[in-house]
């Protein structure tokens, strides 16, 4: 597994999550309330968001370009933003998902001599997981270059809690490379992996799947909102559902984790 380190000093970090430095002040808003500690913001397992973010502005917090106008293409990532986390939310309620429609209930299968064993069905498992990591490798990419704090934020944090995350990760067999994507191994999951560690990281209120989709979730109602705000229209997800507001999504975040 490999993870970007970066070489960024204290006060410049904490100048961009929570304090304030050449006028920009806390341009980050909460995120530094969202990590544990200041090791964990020099870990540069997000350092390329930050980047992509900072780049764009000048030591006032003004666009480089001067342009104080939203772009078609600022519009069109905020909506790459919203069809990946839609995706991802797909993705991740099929991991999730109770009952009858749950992927970890052992399922007893009879082979040509008749000998019945009992275990989970591990091709679904695997298509599924499979399925949660190239939409949230596509969120990666949208959110690093979006232009709108709240987005790049909750996408830096989800990235952070993949880091955090590594080595429980790596026991089902995925890894994190340098852009900060995951990858499966389907042979690792299949045949060498615990399937107990696998379903704890996938399935569960306080999952790993869980914790990710709550943030992607409010990358979404970011991008929901800075959306309505460009075309003065009330923005919908692509389920048909009226996005909550991002105070709303925090509000809810609190309450449930």
């Amino acid at each position: 597994m490999s993870l970007t380190i970066n070489s960024f000093g204290n006060n410049s970090i904490y100048s961009l999550f929570g304090g304030s430095s050449s006028g920009v002040n806390s341009m980050f808003g909460g995120l530094e309330g969202s990590l544990s500690n200041l090791a964990q913001i020099k870990s540069g397992s997000y350092g390329k968001l930050v980047k992509s973010y900072y780049s764009k502005y000048d030591t006032d917090g003004n666009l480089k370009d001067g342009s104080k106008v939203k772009s078609k293409a600022e519009t069109s990532n905020l909506s790459e933003v919203r069809n990946d986390t839609s995706d991802l939310s797909k993705a991740t309620d099929k991991l999730l998902a109770k009952g009858k429609n749950s992927l970890w209930e052992q399922v007893e299968t009879t082979d040509d001599e008749g000998n019945t064993t009992k275990d989970y069905d591990k091709d679904s498992i695997y298509n599924a997981i499979n399925d949660f990591t190239k939409s949230y490798n596509e969120l990666v990419d949208s959110g690093q270059k979006s232009s709108n704090t709240g987005v790049l934020t909750q996408v830096a944090a989800m990235v952070t809690t993949s880091a955090k995350s590594a080595q429980t990760l790596g026991k089902a067999g995925i890894t994190i490379d340098k852009d900060n994507h995951l990858h499966v191994d389907e042979d690792f999951l299949k045949n060498k992996a615990n399937m107990t560690y696998v379903k704890d990281l996938f399935n569960g209120t306080g999952s790993y799947a869980y914790q990710v989709a709550t943030k992607s979730s409010m990358a979404n109602s970011y991008a929901s909102n800075e959306l309505s705000n460009i075309t003065g229209r009330k923005s919908y997800t692509s389920t048909g559902d009226y996005s909550l507001s991002a105070d709303d999504m925090i509000s809810k975040f609190n309450t449930t984790t």
